[in-house]
């Protein structure tokens, strides 16, 4: 039998071991968008409008290969939106469109996963 067209036992694990490391750089990545949309979620929730500008911060500073860009730019509106108002500001106006977003990205990660 002719071995030279499947790779050998040493690069078959050389070959696993990228994948490995590949898939926990993957589901890093897709973690630390559901845990800012999560903390965006529990501070609507509680109304804490300061964790909420927060959260609305760091979706804003992610690239778009790590969450749609959707998220990306309602989180850079709505964070426009809390930069320039008074801190008294309460239920910022583009909040709605980010929850929206965050919920089709929740949802499309979900159908993903198999979950829903």
């Amino acid at each position: 039998m002719d071995t030279d067209e499947y790779p050998s036992l040493p690069n078959l694990s050389q070959i696993h071991s990228r994948l490995a490391s590949n898939s926990r750089r993957v589901e890093a990545a897709i973690d630390s968008q559901f845990d800012g949309i999560e903390r965006l979620f529990s501070a609507t929730t509680a109304e804490d409008w300061e964790a909420v500008a927060k959260a609305t911060k760091y979706l804003a500073n992610l690239e778009p290969d790590q969450i749609d860009s959707r998220v990306i730019r309602s989180a850079r509106r709505l964070s426009q939106e809390i930069g320039s108002a008074a801190s008294s500001v309460k239920r910022p106006k583009h909040l709605a469109s980010l929850l929206e977003a965050c919920r089709a990205v929740r949802k499309k990660g979900l159908q993903w996963n198999g979950q829903e």
